[in-house]
């Protein structure tokens, strides 16, 4: 079958942008002409792709960076609603308790192809099936000082799990936040937002401990209201100017409302999730060219969620328990000559789930994984930069696996890049997935079971190839990067049913187990075009253009096409205006549902700081779905609406 050709932008999208050209022509030509520096302004230099660290246009791959600025400037109350910067990335949720952000193709309601690291520490859910929703959702946007999102595989770099992407949120250094700070936030939809933070120290042993409180009303149409609560430790010390030591500690708490209305097998009720971490990261400069990293990690979660099954008296459904992680890492890089340069390392990790409702055991279900990986950049000449990178890695349930990467940067000039690469990546079964056993007893007998995994699936895996371009038009004031690939997935791991020897009373003798199958093949075009006509206005306007092609059936189809456009302008008065819209056209999501219609949402964000006394307030007013409610999504229990929410915002430093 031929390939269709990539739409291209609509009338809707000219319109949006001519309109953001006509509000910011005249802050352009109130700057005058660029100065020198503005032709030598530095790009961003990112750490997530290899390891290394390395200006933009050398990495091995599409790179997006929301910078402090840009996070101030939206002043988003969940980390998931900042990745509809980047292209390709859709955010959604099965409901408004739970908003979780992929990439590429939208295969599971849990995020789980996607790494989320915060600080290098993984987030992901250890209990279930890896998910990333409630990992992000731990994250004060207030405390992030960037995030670096790499737009295609990265097991090269970070193994399982980084199948579509990388997702690295950067936390502040605490000497960047001494003193104290508090913000409030009310509004409707049930918005009622509260935060605390002290910080304390100077450049070589400072601290900061924060407090927060979020809680909304969720989507129209969804039991799903929330409540959470978070506290929070950073220390930062430098004993000597060779030794860095970072400790980060955090407890988080969730209620929030699940299920739907009228659905006997998953009904409206409340759920509990907690969940603490310790991290701690020594660093020890060897020299100019040569450091050591140790990074050390724990995390507990547990989940307590639990409803009377009404059709059965005296059967009670049960998704409780409580998952564990512990990680290990050490990490070498150093300069082996001008054109040569290497990071590697090897780890541990153990990851731990205790539930009798899924597992049907008291005791725990565990793996273990080790790892050795490596990235070596080698400049055979001034315009060629190679990148091969390799991670190895021992799974105790499913083997070994291997997942190289090559990646060739030619530079036209200082200013243009292309890319060209390969790279395998994969992803892990989760425990569920490999040992998933839910029953059901009455009387001391087991009458029902859904679930009973046999332990046969393997890793998923998948072939990418990629051609990119990154071009910095300085003159201009512009940035533009542009990603095209071709991937292909084998082993995609999906439910499949089987038959007992024996039928049971109540739900007979089929039962879910997970198998490998044949898997989509990705072909598509994404790119980001920034603009910064004069210090105090910007705009981003990124699309992304997408085919999937299942060998069976459709499971999970991306939209067409999805486009953003951002504008940020501060005006002499100091009033700020960040301004974000979004347009994505119809898609099914696994897990959520059908989204029939297109989806168009503007947010509107005005801030204007000042100085009352010896403090620094910041007055804000947000005005979500600006262009009205919206359905989001069709399933069989709920057709939900988005809310048009208007909130406002106080926040103090002193």
């Amino acid at each position: 079958m031929r390939a269709r050709p990539l739409p291209t932008p609509t009338p809707r999208l000219s319109f949006w942008l001519a309109a953001a050209v006509g509000l910011l022509a005249p802050a352009a030509q109130a700057q005058g002409e660029l100065s020198e520096q503005d032709y030598f302004d530095t790009l961003p230099v990112v750490l997530t792709v290899s390891r290394l660290a390395q200006p933009i246009r050398e990495t091995p791959g599409a790179v997006t960076v929301i910078d402090r600025k840009t996070i101030e400037a939206l002043q988003v109350r969940d980390m998931a609603e900042l990745l509809r910067l980047v292209p390709g990335y859709f955010v959604s949720g099965y409901n408004g308790a739970n908003p979780i952000a992929v990439y590429h193709a939208p295969l599971d309601e849990f995020g789980i192809r996607n790494l989320l690291l915060i600080d290098g520490r993984p987030a992901y859910s250890s209990y279930y099936f890896g998910g990333t929703s409630r990992g992000l959702m731990s994250v004060d946007p207030q405390e992030v000082e960037r995030v670096e999102v790499l737009r295609g595989a990265n097991s090269a770099a970070y193994g399982a799990n980084a199948m579509f992407g990388v997702i690295n949120i950067v936390t502040r250094h605490t000497a960047d936040t001494l003193g104290g700070s508090a913000s409030v936030r009310v509004g409707a939809g049930g918005v009622r937002d509260g935060r605390v933070s002290l910080g304390l120290g100077d450049q070589d042993l400072s601290y900061r401990l924060s407090a927060l409180r979020r809680s909304d009303d969720g989507l129209r149409g969804l039991f799903d209201n929330r409540q959470l609560n978070q506290l929070r430790l950073r220390v930062d010390a430098s004993p000597d100017t060779s030794n860095e030591v970072e400790i980060d500690a955090g407890l988080s708490a969730l209620r929030a409302g699940d299920g739907y209305a009228g659905d006997v097998g998953n009904p409206a009720r409340t759920l509990q999730w907690r969940d603490w971490h310790v991290h701690g990261v020594w660093r020890r400069q060897l020299s100019d060219t040569e450091q050591l990293k140790l990074s050390l990690s724990a995390t507990r979660e547990s989940l307590r969620d639990r409803y009377d099954y009404e059709p059965v008296p005296g059967i009670v459904v049960d998704f409780s328990g409580v998952g564990r992680r512990l990680d290990a890492e050490l990490q070498h890089q150093r300069s082996l000559s001008p054109e040569l340069r290497l990071v590697w390392g090897v780890g541990l990790r153990y990851e731990a789930a205790q539930s009798r409702p899924l597992y049907y055991r008291d005791d725990a279900l565990s793996f273990r994984e080790s790892r050795l990986f490596g990235n070596l950049e080698w400049r055979p000449a001034p315009a060629w930069t190679v990148n091969g990178g390799l991670f190895l890695g021992h799974h105790s349930w499913t083997g070994g696996f291997a997942t190289p990467r090559l990646m060739v940067n030619h530079q036209l000039g200082d200013d243009h890049t292309l890319r060209a690469g390969i790279n395998r990546s994969l992803r892990t079964p989760s425990l569920f997935e490999l040992a998933g056993d839910v029953r059901y007893d009455l009387g001391g007998e087991t009458v029902g079971r859904t679930f009973a995994a046999t332990g046969q699936v393997q890793p998923e895996r998948m072939l990418s190839h990629e051609l990119g371009y990154f071009g910095n038009l300085r003159a201009l004031r512009m940035t533009v990067d542009v990603r095209v690939f071709r991937e292909r997935m084998d082993g995609y791991i999906r439910s499949t049913n089987y038959r007992l020897p024996t039928p049971l009373l109540y739900t007979g003798s089929v039962v879910t187990d997970y198998s490998n199958t044949p898997g989509p093949k990705l072909s598509g075009l994404e790119y980001q075009w920034r603009w910064a006509p004069s210090p105090q206005t910007e705009v981003w306007l990124g699309q992304a253009f997408t085919r999937v092609h299942w060998p069976n059936a459709s499971v999970g189809m991306p939209p067409q096409r999805s486009t953003t456009l951002a504008l940020f302008q501060q005006w002499p008065n100091r009033l700020k205006l960040g301004l974000l819209l979004t347009e994505r056209r119809a898609m099914s999501w696994l897990g959520v549902g059908l989204m029939p219609a297109p989806l168009r949402q503007a947010d509107l964000h005005l801030s204007y700081p000042m100085r009352v006394g010896g403090t620094q307030v910041r007055a804000a007013l947000t005005v979500r779905h600006l262009n009205g409610a919206q359905p989001l999504f069709e399933s069989r229990f709920a057709s939900p609406m988005s809310r048009r929410q208007v909130y406002a915002s106080l926040d103090a430093e002193f």
